[in-house]
């Protein structure tokens, strides 16, 4: 008999990344292992008919819940684990999710995401002190009594151990970054052009340095007459700037999710910038793989996560120190695309081989 595992969230509602790194994650165990893996999804209860319809529309075996009052009342939504928990296994995404379940089943996994209690102090990411205090008090609940860890980086691992004052053995976490589900390449086009395309693709997040990406930018621009910068996000005034300065050499899109490859794969570099914080040195920004599988270099800040290492060892990008140097056309399309299948899509050999030391370790 397979064994069922649940895949829990809180307060989290559906959109690209929830597609990719939960429903497309559940999907992946479920057809590549001898598990069972069922989402249980609980959403902020005034969206819970609509998040309902929506993510039982990507995952029909989905259970979607509401959160039962106030996001802190944690405790009210567990009357729900009573009912529906199988008391095995779970998988919980974040330390909300953990609070939430730990004590339902007999084994519970934390799939860490952040360095939350680095998050709410740096970017003051929930707005209210008793919220930053809940989330808080959550991730020390979940890296002092998780069974088995998932992180996204061995950076976000050393950040827990430097907490619990003891390291974490080995055989007790698996490294899985943001990955992509498979895609295919044959869409890829190029534009046919001696110009250096550099993208951005992305919001405009205070942990996402876009005033600092568009100033370097404008730096750029002014001293390389071949350069050409696409931005994929929303309006912002700091970009308004530059857009008027260059008109025939910058140009804002904002563009549907399926259509982003296609954007990406019409350019020689992407950029991926940010402040030298905890919250980033931790990381693992999707944006990174995206742009290694559309066939760009990636000019990177120095201490993101596992990433900027990655980038020196593997020659597949630039580390920004101060300034973007001259930027030449990139010509390895192809093997970059490469690289990502080989590190961060969810079949590659690499991930399956962590996803299965878990799998093992829960079981």
């Amino acid at each position: 008999m397979r064994n069922t595992i649940h895949y829990i969230t809180y307060n989290d509602t559906y959109s690209g990344i929830y597609q990719s790194q939960v429903i497309d994650v559940v999907k992946h165990l479920n057809l590549k292992f001898d598990v069972e893996v069922r989402l249980i999804a609980f959403v902020p209860i005034r969206l819970w008919n609509q998040q309902r319809k929506i993510i039982t529309s990507k995952l029909p075996e989905a259970s979607v819940y509401p959160v039962l009052g106030a996001l802190d009342k944690v405790k009210r939504t567990s009357r729900f684990l009573k009912i529906i928990s199988n008391k095995q296994f779970a998988i919980c995404r974040g330390p909300l999710a953990f609070l939430l379940t730990k004590g339902y089943y007999r084994k519970v996994v934390y799939d860490g995401r952040a360095a939350v209690e680095a998050e709410v102090t740096e970017y003051n990411v929930t707005g209210h002190q008793h919220l930053d205090e809940l989330f808080i008090r959550a991730e020390n609940f979940a890296i002092n009594n998780a069974d088995y860890f998932i992180s996204v980086s061995k950076k976000l691992v050393e950040y827990w151990e430097e907490k619990l004052g003891h390291k974490i053995s080995h055989q007790k976490y698996s490294i899985i970054p943001c990955t992509l589900t498979s895609l295919s390449h044959s869409s890829t086009r190029r534009v046919d052009s001696e110009n250096v395309r550099v993208v951005y693709a992305g919001g405009t997040g205070a942990w996402q340095s876009f005033e600092k990406v568009v100033g370097l930018l404008d730096e750029l621009m002014a001293k390389q007459a071949n350069l050409e910068v696409l931005f994929l996000t929303k309006e912002n005034p700091h970009l308004l700037k530059l857009l008027k300065k260059y008109p025939d050499r910058s140009e804002r899109k904002w563009v549907a999710h399926d259509e982003v490859f296609n954007e990406l794969s019409s350019c020689d570099y992407g950029i991926l910038l940010r402040e030298d914080r905890v919250t980033n040195s931790v990381a693992s920004p999707v944006k990174f793989a995206e742009y290694l599988n559309a066939g760009l270099k990636v000019l990177i800040s120095p201490n993101i996560g596992d990433f900027s290492e990655f980038v020196k060892k593997n020659d597949c990008g630039i580390v920004i120190e101060d300034k973007i140097p001259f930027l030449e056309k990139n010509i390895h399309h192809k093997e970059l695309a490469e690289l990502c299948e080989v590190y961060f899509y969810k079949c590659s050999k690499n991930i399956a081989k962590e996803y299965a030391k878990m799998l093992s370790r829960v079981n």
